[in-house]
Parts: structure tokens; C-alpha cells; sequence
């Protein structure tokens, strides 16, 4: 499947100073079209058809380049990495996961609002999410952003799997009721129209959310994170776990590297090849843990219903 290596349109200057204002942009045509339209197929069988492709069986819908090599082929030759170096003025990008965010249609189902800065184990500004429709976006259903969020330095409380275990420590405050803010006249909300190919990417400090899908089709985006050039490790107990990669290895104050965090892109032209990137995870589990575990169960009567609509393939 064709693929290019560099964004079909260059990232702008005023891309960058958008970014740089807002705590997000969106870029537009950086995939090709038809390469994403593949990706969107390779979703929907394992988001909606639950098909059992070796992925995690807690988390079917993460590490999705250790095991689909569709995937694969666009974190190491694909130019998501050069999208986001250039975003950020970054001089290198490194890949740190990848993950599909998914609601059926007619869904209610919300995504409180909320940062990703104090999720991941690590100090620095340079670990945005890259948010990639492999469906069309219409505001609707679109991530939402608050403009400017990410000048605020607050460590907000993330709800981890880990944090959900502990108790919250004085000094990390909950997050801000955002949708009470709504009328204030400072505030300026951010949705955007989005064709897959086009690209969200979204400050680590900046608050976001997500609404329902009241639209008639599924609603599909592939996540990823990316580490630059100020990333350094800071495991904390809080933080999301890594699969492969314990705590004892994140040594405090270095920078990430190795073979589970390849160099997708530098401004030298220097890319890692995926040779040494894990093809499956350390860990086994019996043969009936996919569907006692599969958190996508939840969308079965909803698959059912769009594929009796005609909505989903297959």
C-alpha cells in the first residue's frame, strides 16, 4: 500500500505559531487519503468485528504497531513524525504509543474534560497527542479543545488505572468544571471539521474533551504520542504503565530511547528502521480472556444495529 514519507502538504509557519498560541492545531492532507481508508478497514475489525489480531486482550485497542502491519509501516515510513517535529520546532520525534479512541453511532458517551501532562512518565512539553480521524469528523463529534489551556501549569490529577489505586496527593488539584465555563467571554472552544488524512495535534498541558457521536456512522481516530527533543524520564506510581518497559528502566533525568521508542524523523534525515521495535508483548493469556476482557463488547448491540443499516463494512 503506498504511503508517504513526508506530509502531502509542508507544515506553515502559521501552523506552528497556532499551535504554539492555541495548544492545538489541526493539519490538513498529511496522509494519503487511500492508505488511511486501509487503516479505517483494519479498525473496523478489530473495534466492531472484535477480531482477535494478538493485541492485548485488557487494552485491544493499544500498541497497535506491535502486531498490525499496516500500522507499522505508518509510525516507521510514514511522515506523522515529521509533521509533528516540524509542529513543535522539535529536532527529532520519537514514537512512544499508539492507540484507537472509537464511539458507535447515536453514542452519549463523554470524555471529561481533562490534560495529558501528568499521565506519562516523564518532564517536558514535547509529548502531544497526534489525533487522526479514520472516519470523517464533523464538529459534532469532533475532540474539542480549550484555546490557550496550556499556559496554565497546573498538575492536574489524571485518572489513570494506577492513580484510581491511590490516594490524591495535596497539591494536585481535580480538574476545573470547564463546561461551566462555557459562557465566559475569554474562553474560545476549538472543533474542527476533518477529513481523514488531516491531522489534530494537542499540547500535553492543553484541557480537551470529547462529546457524544450523534451522527449515523462510527466515529474512529488513531491516537499516538511522540516524544521530542525536551523529553526526560520522571516515572511516578501515578503515571500509565508502558507495556515492556517497567519503571526501573525510565532512569530519571535521561532521555527515551532505545528499541521501544524509535526515532520516527529528524531534521538531519536520520529515521529508525523497525527491526528492533517489539512484535508482541512479553506476557501471555489464555485463549478466553479476549472475550471476558474485551472492553469493545460494549459496542456489540450497536455493530449489530449499523451493520443492518449498512453503516459498517463487513
Amino acid at each position: 500500500m503506498k504511503l508517504n514519507s513526508s506530509p502531502l502538504r509542508d507544515v506553515a509557519q502559521e501552523q506552528i505559531d497556532t499551535y504554539a498560541r492555541d495548544g492545538a492545531v489541526c493539519l490538513r492532507e498529511v496522509i494519503e487519503p487511500a492508505f488511511v481508508e486501509h487503516l479505517a478497514k483494519v479498525a473496523h475489525s478489530v473495534i466492531v468485528g472484535q477480531e482477535d489480531v494478538g493485541l492485548l486482550p485488557n487494552l485491544p485497542g493499544r500498541y497497535l504497531a506491535r502486531r498490525l502491519p499496516e500500522f507499522r509501516q505508518l509510525i516507521f515510513e510514514g511522515p506523522i513524525g515529521e509533521a509533528v517535529g516540524k509542529t513543535l520546532r522539535s529536532k527529532e520525534t520519537r514514537f512512544y504509543f499508539d492507540e484507537f479512541f472509537a464511539k458507535p453511532p447515536k453514542s452519549d458517551a463523554k470524555t471529561i474534560w481533562h490534560t495529558d501532562r501528568m499521565g506519562w512518565p516523564v518532564t517536558g512539553k514535547m509529548v502531544p497527542s497526534i489525533w487522526i480521524p479514520l472516519t470523517p469528523i464533523v464538529k459534532d463529534n469532533s475532540l474539542e479543545v480549550l484555546a490557550g489551556s496550556q499556559h496554565r501549569d497546573e498538575q492536574f490529577w489524571l485518572s489513570t488505572p494506577n492513580a484510581r489505586k491511590m490516594v490524591r496527593p495535596e497539591g494536585r488539584p481535580g480538574y476545573p468544571d470547564v463546561e461551566s465555563e462555557r459562557s465566559d467571554p475569554n474562553h474560545t472552544f476549538l472543533t474542527w471539521d476533518m477529513n481523514p488524512g488531516d491531522m489534530l495535534i494537542v499540547h500535553p498541558w492543553a484541557l480537551h474533551y470529547s462529546s457524544g457521536n450523534p451522527t449515523d456512522g462510527w466515529r474512529i481516530a488513531l491516537s499516538l504520542r511522540t516524544f521530542g527533543d525536551d523529553i526526560r524520564w520522571d516515572p511516578r506510581p501515578d503515571c500509565l504503565n508502558l507495556a515492556g518497559v517497567c519503571f526501573d528502566e525510565m532512569i530519571e533525568g535521561e532521555r527515551p530511547m532505545g528499541s521501544h521508542f524509535p526515532l520516527m524523523w529528524s531534521d538531519d534525515g536520520r529515521r529508525d528502521d523497525d527491526c528492533d521495535y517489539p512484535r508482541g508483548f512479553s506476557t501471555h493469556w489464555e485463549n478466553t480472556a479476549r472475550q471476558e476482557m474485551n472492553p469493545y463488547k460494549v459496542f456489540e448491540s450497536a455493530a449489530r444495529e449499523a451493520k443492518e443499516l449498512g453503516r459498517v463494512e463487513g
